[in-house]
């Protein structure tokens, strides 16, 4: 099995490779700007080294003696009908027709002995061309010396830049390796109240950090799962007993063929608990929704007030509902909003006596609805809003305690507020929206 590059080694390694690349570009432009220096100098040397224009070389010379071959070195003529000449001791340089010149011209030539030279070509007055050569010999030695240098100071460099690169990122990135481990730690246990001891303003320190504010909502996440399903189990728990009593009722008179005096009754019974059972359900799945599969569009509060009321009214005739309202709109979702006020308006008529008044008002960043019940006390009005509570008082009324819940969750993801308000007589409740603009 192929072992995984760590992430480490990896940046080690892209940094090694960017640091040869740059030495690289480096020793390249270097060597090539000191060839080019060297040669300049070379072919100023050799344009230094002109005899005056009225000398002549002879080819039957006598061997010259050592100062005169140090002037002469390197020099020969070559004459019209194509010939070379040099003094003896000299090497000359091969030539070619292409070497009869009109102005003063350098190339790089070959000796007849096979060393590579520097040319220079001057015409003369007689028709003749005077060629001056020297050696590139030590320019060769000391640009391939050179060469040598620079790639092993390359090699080097991107060597210990390795090294370097590996401690370093080894160090930079030990946070994010026990991050790795906390993180491997949680998916391995599920306890996701491992703490991230992740410290520091950097990008790793960022990364703890978000990844403590991610693990913390997911555990409170789960704790509200939690607790919503062992609140709905223990709430479900009487009226389940409830509606099996009341249909063991049924199968037993069924079975024994004895009637059931208080069967009308005991199908009454049935039929709410269903009901109750279903609006129960419904209540838990917009508990359990997330809050981010909520929309964000513009929102006619007065339109959802209107759509709510109708609702309330045709399951609650024997109440009149008093509703004033001003145009306005918030930006969110259109049914939960109208979910939140068919629950308050639920609520008032559960609590309010028969032919009684529910009022509704309605501006611009707030709503209230109000009811002439007995109210609610102070000391309660914090927890009506939490799940599963009812007031002691209402514990023997049909409902499941979710809908202030239901009214609060909403409006906190709307970014709003809601409470209870003092009213002389029943309770009100006043919601607060942000409006949009």
């Amino acid at each position: 099995m192929t072992r995984p590059v760590l992430l480490r080694s990896k940046l080690a390694l892209i940094t090694a490779f960017v640091v040869a690349v740059a030495i690289a570009g480096i020793s390249v432009v270097t060597w090539l700007a000191t060839e080019h220096n060297l040669r300049s100098q070379l072919d100023k040397s050799l344009q230094a080294s002109l005899p005056p224009p009225r000398i002549k070389i002879r080819c039957d010379a006598s061997f010259p003696a050592e100062g005169l071959r140090q002037v002469l070195q390197g020099i020969q003529t070559l004459g019209l009908d194509g010939r070379s000449c040099a003094p003896p001791g000299v090497d000359p340089v091969v030539t070619s027709a292409d070497d009869f010149v009109t102005t003063p011209a350098f190339r790089n030539g070959v000796t007849e002995s096979g060393a590579e030279a520097r040319v220079l070509l001057q015409p003369l007055e007689n028709g003749e061309v005077l060629i001056l050569s020297r050696s590139t010999a030590e320019i060769d030695t000391t640009l391939a010396t050179l060469a040598g240098v620079l790639v092993g100071v390359a090699v080097l460099g991107a060597v210990v830049v390795a090294a370097g690169g590996l401690w370093l990122t080894r160090r930079a990135l030990a946070p994010m390796e026990h991050l790795t481990e906390t993180a491997e730690h949680i998916a391995r246990t599920e306890d996701l109240t491992t703490p991230v001891t992740v410290s520091g303003r950097d990008e790793v320190g960022r990364l703890g950090r978000a990844f403590t504010s991610m693990t913390a909502a997911l555990a409170e996440s789960r704790r509200r799962q939690r607790d919503l399903v062992n609140d709905a189990a223990h709430e479900l728990r009487t009226p389940l007993t409830s509606l099996r009593t009341n249909i063991d009722l049924l199968v037993r008179s069924e079975r024994t063929g004895r009637p059931l005096p208080q069967r009308g009754e005991v199908l009454d019974r049935l039929q709410a608990q269903s009901q109750e059972f279903s609006d129960l359900v419904t209540e838990l799945v917009v508990l359990a929704r997330d809050d981010r599969e909520l929309a964000q569009d513009p929102v006619d509060v007065p339109a959802v007030i209107d759509r709510a009321v109708k609702r309330a009214r045709s399951r609650a005739h024997d109440h009149v509902f008093d509703v004033d309202h001003a145009g306005w709109s918030v930006t969110g979702d259109a049914g939960a909003l109208e979910r939140s006020v068919l629950n308050l308006l639920d609520n008032a008529v559960k609590f309010s006596p028969a032919s009684s008044t529910i009022t509704v008002r309605s501006r611009p960043g707030w709503l209230t609805v109000s009811d002439e019940g007995p109210g609610l006390p102070f000391e309660h009005r914090r927890s009506a809003f939490e799940r599963f509570w009812r007031a002691p008082d209402a514990r023997r009324l049909p409902g499941s305690g979710l809908g202030l819940a239901i009214v609060a969750d909403v409006v906190r993801v709307h970014g709003g507020t809601v409470r209870f308000v003092p009213r002389p007589r029943g309770a009100s409740v006043f919601v607060q929206l942000p409006e949009s603009r």
